[in-house]
């Protein structure tokens, strides 16, 4: 069955016809066939199909990264688009591109995202973090410079946000080198009084600990 994408998502979204239905439904068999759609709609002019596309791009960019990677420039875009869900979701999918980012075309995006990081929008707020870390990962060489943009804007991460933050300074642990400077960010963390946020900085802890035994 051929299901045509901007149809299901111009019309009510309900069990089976959300994004993550469509994806998980349609488009993760065969996600070649869908791509074309899914880049097409970002730009369709009609809101609901554009961020109902601007979602699945996000989707198919965290398995097939290498699909979406020749419209890197169209995700860069949505970095400035007026329109949240679609600023949201182009962050989401440039992090995932990152991992497949020889031209190195998303770090000079790093400066954009990290200033998302002080945004009013708390979902702005995570999945710039998260995409962060991801660019950090897939190019090592500008590693030190997100840390340090990360690190700088933990002021606007109050309360239970600032878990966003501790879970992305674990990830650079994968990179080595880092191992003294997560400890010192997250061991304050380890008695704070918001349960969530002790219990993610713990988990930190172990892990350093786990890779000072594997040394």
């Amino acid at each position: 069955m051929t299901i045509d994408i901007h149809a299901s998502l111009d019309g009510k979204w309900e069990d089976g016809t959300r994004p993550k239905d469509l994806f998980a439904e349609h488009i993760r068999k065969r996600p070649e066939k869908h791509v074309a759609a899914i880049v097409s709609g970002l730009g369709s002019g009609n809101r609901r199909v554009e961020n109902g596309c601007a979602e699945l791009a996000s989707l198919l960019s965290e398995e097939r990264p290498e699909l979406l990677y020749p419209h890197v420039e169209l995700f860069i875009a949505g970095l400035g688009s007026r329109e949240k869900v679609i600023r949201w979701e182009a962050v989401c999918t440039l992090g995932n591109l990152a991992a497949v980012d020889d031209a190195k075309r998303v770090p000079p995006q790093i400066p954009i995202l990290g200033g998302f990081l002080r945004d009013k929008s708390v979902v702005l707020q995570g999945h710039a973090v998260r995409a962060l870390a991801k660019i950090a990962l897939a190019h090592p060489a500008g590693a030190d410079r997100i840390f340090r943009v990360l690190i700088g804007a933990v002021d606007a991460f109050p309360g239970n946000k600032v878990g966003f933050v501790i879970e992305a300074a674990e990830r650079f642990l994968e990179l080595g080198g880092f191992e003294d400077r997560v400890r010192r960010f997250v061991e304050p963390y380890v008695e704070s009084d918001v349960a969530v946020v002790a219990r993610k900085a713990g988990k930190v802890l172990r892990a350093l600990a786990k890779a000072g035994k594997r040394r």
